[in-house]
């Protein structure tokens, strides 16, 4: 099992009257493994996370909350009928689950966090 975590760094510029301003926001990939699908785990990745400081804007929480959620997705497909897992929309998600967790400073849109959230509080079934 990869205990790897992938930093990127990359610049986002905003138009600020006359001035560019460079903004450093970091992302992070965590790839898909059988840790992220315990929750006391992701809160322990994510309290390192935050503590290191290598994401920001985040509570412990939330990040803790995308990280299982991702893992939920890739583990629990199987329950999904196969005429669903062929429909355009949940392919796009199996397949962005299947990648590994993509963070980032700030967090996910309002409607993933809330959606990472109820994920969270679902019964956590066996993976084998």
């Amino acid at each position: 099992m990869t205990k790897a975590l992938v930093l990127v760094s990359y610049d986002h510029r905003q138009a600020i009257g006359d001035h560019m301003m460079s903004i450093k926001k970091k992302t992070l990939r965590i790839p898909m493994n059988e840790r992220l699908y315990v929750r006391r785990e992701c809160k322990v990745i994510a309290e390192k996370l935050l503590e290191s400081g290598r994401i920001d804007g985040m509570t412990e929480s939330q990040l803790s909350c995308e990280i299982f959620a991702h893992a939920y997705v890739f583990y629990n497909s199987r329950f999904v009928p196969a005429k669903l897992r062929e429909k355009n929309l949940l392919r796009k998600i199996l397949r962005s689950a299947s990648d590994g967790v993509d963070l980032e400073d700030g967090g996910d849109s309002l409607i993933r966090r809330i959606a990472y959230r109820m994920i969270w509080l679902m019964p956590a079934f066996p993976i084998n």
